[in-house]
C-alpha cells in the first residue's frame, strides 16, 4: 500500500497559509503589497475585531473579470513568468500564495474594475471555495475584505492574542509601508478611528506623518551614491539616541527589510558616543539593480542577500560616520516645554487601553515603563500628525539619481491634540548648524550651577557643560592617542594565563596572531585550542583576563580589532578617575583652559561613557517656563 499522499488543494493551502497568513498583520501585509504593485497611489486599510475583520482598497491597475477568479487559484501571478524572472524581482508580492492562502482560513470578497471596464467584478470565497460571483458597479481599482479570519481554524484562533496587541503590530507595519512608499497615500483605521494618514506627498512628510516634527528636527539628512547603489534618508544625531531598535527602518528597493549586518555595522559607527542600551534611529534607503538582491531567501521576504555586501558597507559606514562627526561637536537641545499641551486624559485612556492587556497586578515600575515607551513610540494618536486629504495624490519617482523628491509647499497639520496647525515640511530637515565643530569661545561665561554646570550664553541660546564629563573626554582623548602613537609597554605576568577558545574562534585569533602580538600581547597557541599570554600591554596590569578574551574574539568578529578598541576600558577608567569631579569649584583661569582645549581639540562633545558634555537652551524655551510667552 502506498504511504505516498497526494494533498488536496484545502491541505495544501492551509499549509501555505500558515507560512504566508499566521496572523492579521500578516494578511494586512500581502494586501497592502499587492495594491502597491498594482500602480496604486492611495490605499486605505480598515480594521475591525482586532484584525479579524480587514478592508484594503486602492485606486491601482485593477483586473478583468477573468482573472479574479485566476487570482485565488496556488502559484497564480501576474508578477513572474520564467525561473529567470526571479533573478530581477521588483515587485513586492510574486509567489501567487497570498490570496489562496488568505482565502483558505477566512471568508474573502474582492471586487475590481479597471479603467476600461464600465463595471467592476466581483467573487466571493469562503475557506477556499467560490461562493458567488457578481458584476457591480464600483470605482477603478481593488477592494479586498476578509471576514471571520481564522474562524474555521479554532487551533490558529486560539494562538492570537488580544485584539489591542494585534492591531498594535498592524499599526508597526503600516507605518513601515507610509515610510517605504512615500510617494503613496496611505491610511489606516481602527475600528472607525483614523490613526495614520499619509498624503504621499515625500518622505519627509511620510516621516512626519509616523513620527513627528521633533524626529526629523533631530535627524541629518544623508545622501550619496556609487556605481549601481544609492543611499539616502535620515540617520539620528548622536545626541537624540533611542532606547531600542524599534526607531530603525531600511528600505532596499522599494521592500521594508532586516539585515544584522546592516543594523551592526550602523551601530559600530555610533558606538563610542552612545550610552549603554541606547541604539540609533535611522529611516534609510538602499536602491540597486535587482539582480544584486536575493529577495526569495524567507517566506516573509524581509530577510535579504547582498550580491555584493562589501561595497554597500563601504558606502553605508562612510555615509553614517560622516553624518555622526558632523554632529557630535554641536551640544544637544533641550525642548523640556515640547510635551505642554498633551491632552493628559487622552494619553491616560490610552495608556489604560494598552496595560488593560497586561496583568491586573502590573507593578509601578512596569507600568512606568509602558508610560515612557508609549510617549517615546508615539503610538496611535500621541504626536501621529494627519494631513489635510488633497484633491488629488501625486505620484513621485521612487528614487532618481537627483535623489529623492521632498515636497517645499505648506501642509495644513491636524492633529487630535494640537489641532491645526501650518508646516513647511522642508524646513523641518534643514540641520541646526553647518560649523565644522562647536566654537565655545564666542560664548559668555556666565557663572555655574551647583559648582559643576558651567554655563555661558550668546544670542538667544544659552550652553551648560557639565565639567567633568568636558574634562573627562578630553583626558581620553590625550591618552587615546598617547597609546596609538607611542611605543608599546609591556609587563611580563609571573603565570601565563592559559585560556581555551572553540574551533571557529581558534581560527579567528590564528588569523590575527601577528595584530594581537603588535598590539603588545605575548599570544602563544598551546596543544588544540589552548592559547596563554605571557605579557600584556603595562596599561592593562589588573584587568580580569577572563572579560578580556571574551572582549578580544568578539572585537575580531566584528573587525574591530585596534590598540584603542582593546585598552579602550581602562583608558576610560584612567581619565574618569583624573578628570576634574563634579561640585569641584575651579576657578575662571582654570574654566577658560578647559574651554580653549576643547575648542583647539575640536572633540566630540559626549563622555567615553556616550554621556552628553554639553547642552543647549533657546530662550524662547526659558521664556515659556515663566509663560512670557505661549
Amino acid at each position: 500500500m502506498s504511504t505516498i499522499n497526494i494533498l488536496d488543494s484545502s491541505v495544501f493551502n492551509r499549509i501555505a497559509a500558515g507560512e504566508v497568513v499566521d496572523r492579521p498583520a500578516s494578511v494586512v501585509k500581502e494586501l497592502v503589497e499587492n495594491s502597491i504593485d498594482s500602480g496604486a497611489t492611495a490605499i486605505g486599510v480598515e480594521i475591525f475585531d482586532g484584525g479579524k475583520h480587514i478592508k484594503v482598497t486602492d485606486n491601482g491597475c485593477g483586473m478583468d473579470g477573468a482573472d479574479l477568479k485566476t487570482a485565488f487559484l496556488p502559484h497564480a501571478t501576474s508578477k513572474i513568468k520564467t525561473l529567470s524572472d526571479l533573478d530581477s524581482i521588483t515587485t513586492l508580492g510574486f509567489r501567487g500564495e497570498a490570496l489562496p492562502s488568505i482565502a483558505s482560513v477566512a471568508r474573502v470578497t474582492m471586487t475590481s474594475r479597471r479603467k476600461e471596464d464600465d463595471l467592476a467584478g466581483s467573487i466571493t470565497l469562503e475557506n477556499g471555495k467560490v461562493i458567488d460571483e457578481s458584476i457591480s458597479g464600483a470605482s477603478v481599482g481593488t477592494c479586498v475584505e476578509v471576514f471571520d479570519l481564522f474562524k474555521n481554524i479554532p487551533a490558529r484562533l486560539k494562538f492570537l492574542r488580544s485584539d489591542r496587541s494585534e492591531e498594535n503590530d498592524i499599526c508597526t507595519l503600516i507605518q513601515r509601508f507610509i515610510l517605504a512608499n512615500f510617494n503613496i497615500s496611505i491610511t489606516l483605521s481602527i475600528s472607525g478611528k483614523e490613526i495614520y494618514r499619509s498624503e504621499g506627498k515625500g518622505l519627509d512628510e511620510a516621516i512626519y506623518s509616523v513620527y513627528g516634527a521633533n524626529f526629523i528636527k533631530e535627524m541629518n539628512f544623508l545622501h550619496c551614491t556609487m556605481p549601481d547603489i544609492e543611499l539616502f534618508g535620515y540617520v539620528n544625531k548622536p545626541a537624540y539616541s533611542k532606547h531600542n531598535r524599534s526607531y530603525q527602518t531600511l528600505i532596499v528597493n522599494g521592500r521594508y527589510v532586516i539585515n544584522s549586518d546592516i543594523s551592526f555595522w550602523i551601530y559600530n559607527c555610533f558606538s563610542n558616543l552612545l550610552m549603554k542600551r541606547q541604539y540609533p534611529a535611522y529611516v534609510l534607503f538602499i536602491n540597486l539593480p535587482a539582480d544584486m538582491i536575493d529577495i526569495n531567501v524567507h517566506p516573509n521576504k524581509m530577510e535579504v542577500r547582498f550580491v555584493d555586501i562589501a561595497r554597500i558597507k563601504k558606502l553605508l559606514t562612510k555615509a553614517i560616520s560622516d553624518s555622526v562627526s558632523e554632529s557630535a561637536t554641536e551640544p544637544k537641545l533641550i525642548r523640556l516645554s515640547q510635551d505642554e499641551n498633551i491632552d493628559v486624559n487622552e494619553l491616560s485612556a490610552h495608556i489604560s487601553d494598552n496595560v488593560a492587556d497586561a496583568d491586573d497586578s502590573i507593578d509601578a515600575k512596569s507600568f512606568v515603563r509602558k508610560v515612557t515607551n508609549l510617549a517615546e513610540r508615539n503610538d496611535y494618536a500621541r504626536d501621529n500628525y494627519i494631513a489635510e486629504r488633497p484633491d488629488s495624490f501625486p505620484h513621485f519617482t521612487f528614487a532618481s539619481q537627483e535623489g529623492p523628491v521632498f515636497n517645499e509647499t505648506p501642509i495644513r497639520i491636524t492633529n487630535g491634540i494640537s489641532g491645526e496647525q501650518t508646516v513647511f515640511l522642508d524646513d523641518l530637515r534643514k540641520t541646526e548648524s553647518t560649523r565644522d565643530y562647536f566654537d565655545f569661545s564666542l560664548y559668555r561665561y556666565c557663572g555655574k550651577l551647583f559648582n559643576t554646570y558651567l554655563i555661558f550664553e550668546k544670542g538667544k541660546e544659552a550652553i551648560l557643560i557639565d565639567q567633568h564629563a568636558a574634562h573627562e573626554k578630553l583626558l581620553y582623548t590625550k591618552l587615546s592617542a598617547a597609546v596609538e602613537s607611542g611605543t608599546n609597554s609591556v609587563q611580563d605576568l609571573m603565570f601565563p594565563y592559559i585560556f581555551d577558545v572553540e574551533y571557529s574562534e581558534s581560527e579567528l585569533i590564528d588569523a590575527h596572531e601577528k595584530e594581537i602580538t603588535d598590539l603588545g600581547f605575548g599570544l602563544n597557541k598551546l596543544s588544540g585550542n589552548s592559547y596563554s599570554f605571557s605579557y600584556i600591554p603595562l596599561i592593562l596590569s589588573g584587568m580580569d583576563f577572563r572579560e578580556f578574551t571574551a572582549a578580544l574574539i568578539d572585537l575580531l568578529k566584528r573587525n574591530k580589532l585596534s590598540k584603542i578598541n582593546i585598552i579602550k576600558d581602562n583608558v576610560m577608567q584612567s581619565a574618569c578617575k583624573a578628570a576634574i569631579k563634579g561640585e569641584t569649584d575651579i576657578t575662571e583661569a582654570d574654566i577658560n583652559l578647559l574651554i580653549k582645549d576643547i575648542c583647539d581639540g575640536r572633540i566630540e562633545l559626549f563622555c567615553p561613557h556616550g554621556r552628553p558634555i554639553a547642552v543647549r537652551i533657546e530662550k524662547t524655551e526659558i521664556e515659556k517656563w515663566f509663560k512670557r510667552i505661549v
